[in-house]
């Protein structure tokens, strides 16, 4: 079942509260280093890096969690570092190195979680949060960096930019598989799970080039419930879709592992049996129809039976086309015989 947009979005919060403790962590780290050096610092200005540092991270998990939309709350979340670096780049009085890593750092979150439209916010809040941050020094310039300053950036240039890195590796990973599931997806029929006529049709044709290359031989089925428009006349749709639901069912657990069974239309379905002989094929298909016929839903007596025609591969096709439509003739000429067997069709129609 698709995730709702808060879930995502509750997703998100989870996963950029490592990454922001950390980082926040390590940049409380030169950042107080040029404080300290730079002496005269107000005790307010301590008292709000340890705020930014050790609190800022959880409330603004918190904050995003609790929200309606925690995808957009985030988003103000990341809009909210830019700012504070810029605030802190200022009070650092442009202290070359820290202040250049800590506004790369925040902005290379931002352009990670919305592109260049977050990036351009980004920087642009960054660049208020410079002039608050200077205003509050009282629009001093000190850019040199001394020796311990560049040792305490350190570790944010080692840690974070690996943490980060390995989160976004995992997020990798985790849309490749989903975009692999929802590949899958999109080539099943809604109601049986099965390949819809579309996705096993490209497979009949992989197939049937496969046949002609001689690299495997083939055999192909078309099975129809007799009669159905009448059990959805008699005992309605719900009856209808449960015997649908049955034979899909049947076909899922009733072949070999190789067999590509598939939803053509309606109450039509299609087979493709790989690695079995034609007699093999006749015996499975045949108790597939046995095992049909005799199946009630427990609530309505409705049953039904089913007329299947099986088509092994043969070189006088020219091609998939030909192919199914000599099983579409079998299934006909099964229907047309007394309805409830399997026609086997070994060589074309001249």
């Amino acid at each position: 079942m698709p995730r709702s947009r808060r879930e995502l979005g509750r997703d998100f919060t989870r996963r950029i509260y490592g990454p922001r403790a950390l980082g926040c962590a390590l940049s409380a780290l030169f950042i107080g280093t040029v404080a300290y050096q730079g002496g005269h610092t107000p005790v307010w200005v301590w008292a709000l890096m340890a705020l930014n540092a050790f609190c800022w991270p959880t409330l603004a998990y918190r904050l995003g969690r609790a929200s309606a939309d925690p995808y957009a709350a985030e988003k103000r979340n990341l809009l909210l570092d830019g700012l504070f670096a810029g605030f802190w780049v200022g009070q650092m009085a442009l202290n070359l190195l820290p202040s250049a890593l800590l506004l790369a750092m925040v902005a290379m979150n931002g352009v990670a979680a919305g592109g260049a439209s977050m990036l351009r916010a980004t920087l642009g809040l960054q660049a208020v949060g410079v002039m608050l941050g200077l205003a509050a020094a009282g629009l001093r310039i000190a850019p040199e960096t001394t020796q311990l300053q560049m040792i305490s950036c350190v570790p944010m240039l080692g840690v974070y930019p690996v943490t980060v890195g390995s989160a976004s590796y995992r997020l990798a990973v985790q849309l490749a598989e989903h975009k692999k599931a929802f590949k899958l997806i999109s080539t099943l029929d809604g109601m049986t799970h099965l390949p819809h006529q579309a996705a096993w049709m490209t497979r009949l044709g992989e197939t049937f080039e496969q046949c002609r290359a001689g690299e495997q031989g083939a055999i192909l089925a078309l099975l129809d419930i007799d009669d159905f428009k009448s059990v959805n006349d008699s005992h309605g749709h719900l009856v209808g879709d449960a015997m649908i639901g049955r034979l899909a069912n049947l076909l899922r657990a009733g072949l070999g592992p190789k067999a590509v069974p598939g939803r053509y239309g309606g109450d039509e379905f299609c087979v493709i049996l790989l690695g079995v002989t034609v007699s093999q094929a006749c015996e499975q298909l045949n108790d597939i129809r046995k095992r049909f016929a005799e199946w009630t839903d427990g609530v309505s007596p409705a049953q039904a039976s089913l007329s299947i025609g099986l088509v092994p591969y043969s070189r006088r096709y020219a091609s998939e086309r030909d192919w199914l439509h000599a099983a579409d003739q079998a299934l006909y000429r099964a229907k047309h015989s007394g309805k409830n067997r399997v026609w086997l069709q070994e060589l074309p129609l001249a």
